[in-house]
């Protein structure tokens, strides 16, 4: 009985000692375990690290235009862009100082600014605006990213109303 409580308390130490640390080993995830020696599927990674270069950019909405009060053009707008000159942004570099660079396909450097993310909203502060965008996904080298874009605005009495969705999918080049 004394050899089989050994021989017991012997295997139970070999098969606990060679147990390896299972945890996320990609070190461009943000959650990267650098005692992990066993991937457990569990990266996840944020904006920060790469160029991220716009792929397509489905669009779909409505947009009214009025003068004094009649309709002169009540539009749906339904299409998927891929063109990279049609493409904005095009790449964008997100900085870990929270800062951003905005690119054109000839890779000229046309905007700046500050960004910020909450839970799955990202939000960039350009120059001009502030845009929030909903992370609909993201993993180690793809993005997608949803805007919402809703305004009406009159002048000389005509009104121009627009509510607009896009999506936004970027491949990252590291």
């Amino acid at each position: 009985m004394k050899n089989f409580i050994y021989l017991f308390v012997v295997v139970t130490i070999i098969f606990s000692s060679c147990t390896k640390e299972e945890g996320c080993t990609d070190s461009l995830a943000i959650n990267f375990n650098v005692d992990a020696e066993n991937d457990d599927g569990s990266c996840e990674y944020g904006v920060v690290g790469g160029e991220w270069v716009t792929q397509s950019i489905t669009t779909s909405g409505s947009m009214t235009v009025s003068l004094a009060g009649i309709t002169m053009l009540d539009s749906t707008i339904n299409y998927t862009e891929t063109n990279p000159d049609s493409l904005e942004p095009y790449k964008l570099i997100f900085n870990e100082n929270s800062s951003y660079l905005e690119y054109d396909n000839s890779n000229n450097a046309v905007e700046g600014g500050t960004w910020s993310t909450s839970g799955n909203e990202l939000t960039i502060n350009t120059p001009d605006t502030t845009l929030i965008l909903i992370v609909n996904s993201i993993n180690k080298n793809n993005v997608s990213l949803s805007l919402n874009l809703s305004e009406s605005s009159s002048d000389m009495g005509m009104t121009i109303s627009y509510d607009i969705n896009q999506t936004i999918n970027s491949n990252r080049i590291w």
